[in-house]
Order: C-alpha cells, then structure tokens, then sequence
C-alpha cells in the first residue's frame, strides 16, 4: 500500500512540475555558452577566455571555490542574519543572502541546511525539531530563491540552460555555504554539519568537499552529476530539450564538471569527513546510479558512508512512514539515537519536492 501512495505522490508532482515548465516556457532560457560567467569576481579569468568550464586539476576546483570575501556578517538579528555574497550580478536581489537561524541556546552543534530548487517554503518543523535537541540551524537561501529573486519564476537563473551562467549560481551557492560555515566557526560552534535536498543537496556535498570546517554532510536524494539529471530525470525534459540540439551529454558532462560531485570526490574522503546519503530506489529524478558510484569510489578509500535506501521515489521521501524511517536515521547519524517520542515529534516535516 505505502508504495502505491508513494508512487501517486510522486505522479503528481512530476505532473504539476511539467506543467509549470509550460507555463513559463516563453520565460525559459535559452542555450548558451557564456562561459565567462562562470567565474565572476575572479582575478584572474585565463579560463574564460577559452570557453573552458571544466577543470583540469584538483587544484583548479579547490581554488575555483575558494572563498573571496570574510564571513561577516552585513546585519544580525534575533532569527536571521543576512550576508553579502561573494558573486555580484546584474539582479542587485541576488548579491546579498538571508539565513533564518533557529537557535538550540548551545553551541555545541550547528546544522546548515540548503533546499531544493524552486522550493517555496522554508524547512521550519525541521528546523524546530533539531532546534529542540540541541543543535541551531541555519537555513541557507539559494540564489534567485525566496528573498533574492525578483519574481515568481527567478529560480529559472539558478538551473537553465545557459552553460555558464548556471555554473556560476551554482558557484555562487557554495561560496555562500562555505561563508555561513567560517561564521559559525567563528561564533565558537564545535560541531557543523550540512543537508541539502535535491539539488540543495548537490550545493551541500560541493561545500563539504571543499570546506574543512564541515563535520558532517547529509544528501537526501541528491543528483551527483547535474548533467546527468538533465539528461534522465523525468522533470527535466523540456531543459534537455533546450541543450540537446546543441551538445552531446559527455560534453555537458565536461562543461558542467566544476559542479560535478563525482569530480570532487577524493575531497569527501578527507579524514573527520562523515557522509550519509539518503535515496529513493524509484526516484526517476535524481536516479541513484550516479550516487552509487560515489558511494562505491568512497567504500574504496576506506570512508565508507552511511547509506539509506528507501523503497519510494523522489517527492515521497517526505511521506509517511519514510520520512519517519528518514528522520531516526539521520538523527542518529547527527546526534544519538533519538527515541520514539522524538520521533513522532518530527511526524510534520514533509520534503515537498513539489516544483522540482
């Protein structure tokens, strides 16, 4: 029965997200190259100038992400604080970014939590269950989400079709992250991890590649490889469309590799590095043959991660009873084994997929 639900849920929101993309598609963008986007703010661009978005040594990545402005703060207040991005762009919304913080009144442990794509409700009963059992958390804004989009369809600027201007979103994203995470080391919280879902979880898993300061991260049905989420997931049909005419899937491979979570791997087995990934065994978005292979490159380096694999698809995760089963596991991977009780508590929380 549990599996039927979740395979009704998730028929209708694939449902209502293509319908979505119908209605905007006069808004879509167009294919581009634009590779000079992509490395906005840098000093030096030698890359650009080729059209080479792909990197050709670790290092290249490593510095491709480096932070370039300090972690302060622009303004504190009692449940937000609010940050200047590293990355300037023409929409003056999007160069600045606010975190809802709920605090757990310790610094012991702080959660940064990052959303998924054209999401439009903050995680608040997440925030508040973890909140109660002493860690604080910091809901990220992606860019062109929430407060730094100008209108109903800003998110289009995130994810698009554009080559270059989506790996600078994505960019900007982890440089944002890796911001809120030499705050808080800043603020004395000993213990920080991430969770991101769906493509927040991509962020999330670029950030602890590349940010040492990161204890432990969590990717809940999280696409590896944004090429190959273009190329297969159910939603995404009328953004392959776009791409396809113009290039094959392994050039997109390469010209997206910067964001690639498969390229930055060896950076997820650095030592005090604690990884879960949470995925759904029918999930025709983000299909998890390409974390399976991340998971496997891990096993053999001796980082073995923790692995959930729930028998639902992509939206249904946030359904009963798998968001239950979601939530003991990743308690327990966060912190000590919750008790029931604790988690009836977080019976509330849904992962609304809704517009992904």
């Amino acid at each position: 029965m549990f599996r039927y639900l979740a395979r009704r849920h998730d028929r209708k929101h694939i449902l209502r997200s293509v319908q979505r993309q119908r209605r905007i598609a006069q808004r879509s963008i167009g294919f581009g190259y634009d590779t000079s986007l992509a490395f906005a703010n840098e000093a030096d661009d030698q890359y650009a100038s080729g059209g080479e978005l792909a990197f050709r040594m670790l290092s290249e990545g490593e510095q491709f992400f480096s932070p370039i402005l300090p972690p302060e703060p622009l303004r504190e207040e009692k449940n937000s604080v609010t940050f200047q991005s590293d990355i300037t762009t023409a929409d003056e919304e999007n160069n600045t970014f606010e975190c809802v913080v709920t605090d757990s009144g310790s610094k012991g442990h702080a959660l940064v939590v990052f959303h998924h794509w054209y999401a439009r409700n903050r995680y608040s009963a997440f925030a508040k269950f973890f909140a109660a059992r002493g860690i604080t958390v910091i809901e990220a804004t992606l860019p062109y989400h929430f407060s730094r989009g100008s209108d109903d369809y800003s998110e289009e600027k995130f994810f698009n079709a554009n080559l270059g201007r989506t790996v600078r979103s994505m960019r900007q994203a982890v440089l944002d992250g890796r911001k809120i995470v030499r705050w808080l080391y800043s603020q004395g919280y000993y213990k920080i991890s991430v969770v991101g879902m769906c493509l927040g979880g991509t962020v999330a898993g670029l950030i602890a590649s590349q940010e040492e300061k990161v204890d432990k991260a969590v990717l809940m049905v999280s696409p590896m490889s944004p090429a190959d989420l273009v190329w297969t997931a159910e939603t995404m049909k009328s953004l392959r469309g776009r791409i396809e005419p113009v290039i094959s899937l392994e050039d997109l491979r390469s010209a997206w590799g910067r964001i690639n979570l498969e390229m930055h791997t060896w950076g997820l087995t650095r030592p005090h590095l604690d990884m879960m990934f949470v995925l759904g065994k029918n999930d025709t978005i983000a299909r998890p043959e390409a974390t399976d292979r991340v998971i496997e490159t891990l096993t053999k380096c001796n980082r073995s991660p923790e692995v959930l694999r729930l028998n639902c698809g992509h939206s249904s995760v946030g359904i009963f009873p798998y968001n239950i089963i979601a939530a003991r596991k990743v308690l327990r991977f966060l912190m000590e084994a919750p008790t029931l009780a604790e988690l009836w508590d977080v019976r509330g929380f849904r992962y609304d997929f809704s517009e992904v």
